[in-house]
């Protein structure tokens, strides 16, 4: 009778037993899903930008970090590396990334390069624009690339960034699609916000008194008038400019001044010695900043900022 009992285990428990040790072995080796496309960033902006529109398809190598200095940085070995094997690589564009050309020709013909840039229209320094009250003559001419301070541009920029997508990966344009559409409604949102904080702000004070040429885009969306202390690239201050920019802040009895991240704040130094102006929080102008890691939360820190500085309630 024992005998039978355990022939009787063993032809009921002992097949089960194997069946469930195949179940998890092959668990165990079936392969790991993979994204469907590898995106590299050239921006930290363009980061979110690709974690937004591209979602669960896309994995995204980011090649310049958070605080970094947009006009300095420039490619590794080991990020050209990445750039390569990537099957996108999201610029920017407008000239920003002064090394992008260069990339390009050592990129595999099977690369795509996307500059979201492209989907704005440029501003251009220009003393006739009316958004600007002061403007670096050294500078007239040149295209402001800091798109990314208009939230109707990085709206542009996401619709154009999922067609690219789905040029790259067809098989997952609806998606892509879907993903900018939810975010353009998020950003619509944001945008809403901004608007209502800036309301606060007295038409007679927007003047915004910058370190460089970063905000042509912002004061545009704002109704403000820029006073950039040097061109866009923050290029060397003359005497001779510093003079008429602070002759500016007099004459249009500009509050506040704004540092900005990563920039020198000699020449503002000046103009508040000159002028008795008050400093600001530091502006956020190229778009990257240690901890802020989201288009978001970049737009609310330099809202914020803007209308604390200028007396808004």
């Amino acid at each position: 009778m024992k005998h039978f009992a355990f022939c009787f285990l063993q032809q009921s428990v002992v097949p089960r037993m194997i069946s469930a040790c195949a179940v998890i072995l092959a668990g165990a080796i079936a392969p790991i899903a993979q994204a469907d496309l590898k995106v590299a960033t050239l921006h930290p902006l363009m980061t979110d930008v690709a974690n937004k529109v591209g979602g669960s398809h896309v994995t995204v190598v980011t090649l310049m970090s958070p605080g970094e200095d947009i006009h300095q940085f420039s490619p590794t070995s080991s990020d050209m590396t990445e750039a390569r094997s990537a099957d996108v690589v999201l610029a920017s564009g407008k000239g920003v990334e002064l090394y992008l050309p260069k990339l390009k020709a050592s990129l595999p013909s099977t690369t795509h390069v996307i500059e979201a840039g492209n989907a704005c229209r440029s501003i251009k320094l220009s003393a006739k624009d009316a958004i600007f009250a002061c403007c670096p003559q050294h500078a007239a001419g040149s295209i402001d690339p800091h798109w990314w301070h208009s939230i109707s541009g990085m709206q542009s920029a996401a619709d154009y960034v999922a067609k690219e997508f789905g040029k790259a990966d067809p098989a997952n344009k609806d998606a892509y699609r879907a993903n900018a559409k939810a975010w353009s409604a998020e950003l619509k949102t944001l945008q809403s916000w901004a608007k209502r904080e800036i309301s606060k702000v007295p038409r007679s004070r927007r003047y915004l008194v910058t370190s460089h040429a970063a905000f042509g885009y912002f004061c545009k969306e704002y109704g403000f008038k820029s006073i950039p202390i040097s061109g866009p690239t923050e290029e060397a201050v003359s005497s001779q400019y510093l003079s008429e920019a602070i002759e500016q802040v007099k004459a249009n009895n500009v509050t506040t001044v704004f540092p900005e991240n990563n920039a020198s704040t000699k020449a503002l130094d000046a103009i508040i010695a000159a002028t008795g102006t008050r400093r600001g929080s530091p502006l956020i102008a190229d778009g990257s900043a240690s901890g802020v890691t989201t288009y978001k939360a970049f737009v609310e820190h330099n809202i914020s900022a803007v209308v604390d500085g200028l007396g808004g309630s």
